[in-house]
């Protein structure tokens, strides 16, 4: 009896801390549906939003096989070359990136690689592992030391296990996170299985990475919305945490899965990398706006109107 008295008294600290997160947050996120219904821009990004899951429908049966590592490909420069791997979010695939991957290959980036994973059997700490697999055969492939990781949703999780538990700091130089929800997000809760639960507010996974975030190489960026309704309250899709150093972007108006599809994401994604690579011309900091070349001023964070 006097063992289980402190047992109990823990789960209850624990239960109440739990309770605590989903009341704080629900009434962020009734806030946040308050404000969103009076603003006529909120219901065109939903109909915009509506549109991006019909286009992802369809081409979903396309990203269903997987493709074999390879090297760089021919042509471009050296600030082009360092692998870009893209990591689809939560039940999608790799057909999502059709729109990012097109934008890559214009601007040169000759090592672009897509994989495939289920949430359904694996969590989050499993697909990081899966994740470190893929980098180490790619610098064998290629020979390049780092890579730059791209992820939407669950993707951007996962970069973050992956460089933050798993040593993947010493290997990636740019992490960029779309829609991710770094705080956890409120629309887990509706969905089955062991990683949906790891991405609700105040999850362990949401814990560790909080408590475990310290300084590092990487360059962190993040893309999140006014208007996501996967990703809720919406200031989970922000990077808020100080030892990290990210950069936050706010991509307004766009609904989940019209983040992945935007052009203009996709543009200003682009930015980023080369900004990481040092390719003449490219701010440091770009948003979503393409800035003039050369930059002489920093450049605006968030754009009025989505793509």
């Amino acid at each position: 009896m006097v063992q289980f008295i402190p047992t109990i008294h823990k789960l209850t600290r624990h239960s109440l801390y739990k309770m605590e997160v989903i009341v704080s947050t629900d009434i962020a996120v009734l806030e946040a549906i308050v404000t969103a219904a009076r603003r006529p821009q909120t219901y065109l990004s939903h109909a915009r939003e509506a549109v991006s899951v019909a286009r992802c429908a369809l081409r979903y049966p396309l990203g269903l096989a997987d493709t074999d590592i390879r090297g760089p490909g021919s042509g471009g420069d050296a600030g082009h070359h360092t692998p870009v791997i893209l990591l689809h979010g939560y039940a999608h695939n790799r057909s999502g990136w059709y729109v990012l991957e097109r934008h890559l290959a214009k601007a040169g980036f000759s090592s672009v690689h897509t994989i495939n994973y289920s949430p359904f059997r694996h969590d989050v700490p499993e697909l990081a592992a899966r994740l470190a697999d893929t980098v180490e055969a790619l610098q064998r492939v290629t020979g390049i030391d780092r890579v730059h990781l791209v992820g939407h949703s669950l993707g951007g999780i996962i970069a973050r296990w992956y460089v933050q538990e798993l040593g993947g700091d010493r290997h990636v130089a740019t992490a960029v996170a779309i829609g991710s929800p770094h705080e956890g997000t409120v629309a887990a809760y509706a969905g089955p299985g062991r990683t949906a639960s790891q991405l609700r507010p105040g999850s362990a996974v949401i814990r560790r990475l909080a408590e475990g975030a310290c300084p590092s190489p990487v360059r962190w960026v993040a893309y999140y919305s006014n208007t996501d309704l996967l990703v809720q309250p919406s200031p989970s899709g922000m990077l808020r945490h100080p030892a990290l150093g990210a950069v936050n972007i706010l991509a307004k108006d766009h609904g989940h899965l019209s983040l992945m599809l935007s052009p203009k994401v996709a543009r200003s994604v682009v930015d980023q990398l080369e900004a990481a690579e040092g390719v003449p011309g490219v701010a440091p900091l770009a948003g979503l706006e393409k800035p003039a070349r050369p930059v002489a001023a920093r450049p605006r964070r968030a754009v009025s109107a989505p793509s």
